[in-house]
């Protein structure tokens, strides 16, 4: 028999008990259609469905504000399955014509966790 893992009736604060700026509580669904993930497109309120989920990265964001936080910012609201590998769910990659290396494919600029095309000093994956 499957364990039932029980399902909160409301969302979780984003951690930030004090902060007057992050959304309220909303109600949790089975479901959200395009339109209600679509009200959620600035920094303070991100959500993006990819592979036919939803997920707030509005902590996420919060946590980790730099400028590759833009790439997710522009994305707020929108599906970014394309962003991703079907089989794999990892990042989609491609070959650079340059270096004639897999990298990852990036439509709107190297987002978190994303490691720079180029050795860079200042990126720090144990910041994460």
């Amino acid at each position: 028999m499957a364990a039932r893992v029980p399902t909160p009736k409301f969302s979780r604060p984003s951690g930030y008990k004090d902060a007057k700026h992050l959304p309220k509580a909303f109600k949790l669904r089975r479901y959200y259609t395009p339109k209600e993930v679509s009200a959620h497109n600035t920094a303070d309120d991100c959500w993006v469905s990819f592979f036919n989920e939803v997920y707030d990265l509005s902590k996420l964001i919060q946590d980790n504000f730099s400028p590759e936080c833009e790439p997710i910012i522009k994305a707020a609201g929108q599906d970014i399955t394309h962003w991703f590998d079907p089989e794999t769910k990892g990042p989609r990659t491609w070959v650079d014509s340059k270096t004639n290396m897999t990298w990852y494919f990036t439509p709107f600029g190297r987002y978190l966790h994303i490691p720079p095309i180029e050795p860079d000093s200042s990126w720090d994956p144990s910041s994460f």
